[in-house]
């Protein structure tokens, strides 16, 4: 099977390549039929807004703990994910801050300090990939993901 008499704008029967050498014109808009019709969903909006007076790379547990509420309590998360990410590990027993982390991120137990919440779930996925249990990547995958989404919004 070969083709031949391929030019832009014509149209290939893909059903019947074999024999067929006909090129049909296809239409193209001009430049000044195009038009951008992109408008904000009230969702990103509103999350935009509710992100946008955070920093995920500088924020302390009080407010990353306000944060992901407000976004919980507007429908924009879903509690899973309000839950792992405002995870307070400083209350588990013998928990000593600059010691203790939470797969490799030291967490500090005074709630407010400040902390880079991005770089903290990156390493946390980054550790869980090389000594953690492969059944909660996916936890760690998603926390990540959400962080990155944040700080997209943020800016």
């Amino acid at each position: 099977m070969s083709i031949s008499c391929v030019e832009a704008n014509n149209a290939i029967n893909l059903l019947n390549l074999q024999g067929y050498t006909k090129t049909e014109s296809v239409k193209s808009s001009s430049s000044n039929e195009i038009s951008d019709d992109f408008t904000q969903s009230d969702d990103s909006a509103k999350f935009k807004e509710i992100v946008g007076k955070y920093d995920i790379t500088n924020m302390s547990r009080n407010e990353a703990t306000q944060m992901y509420k407000e976004l919980y309590d507007n429908k924009l998360i879903n509690l899973k994910d309000m839950l792992h990410a405002t995870l307070n590990p400083t209350r588990i027993p013998g928990w000593q801050d600059g010691v203790s982390s939470v797969c490799g991120w030291k967490v500090s137990s005074n709630p407010d300090q400040k902390m880079n919440w991005l770089e903290g779930f990156k390493t946390q996925a980054d550790w869980n990939k090389s000594h953690g249990n492969s059944q909660f990547q996916q936890n760690y995958d998603d926390m990540l993901a959400l962080a990155e989404k944040i700080k997209y919004f943020e800016g």
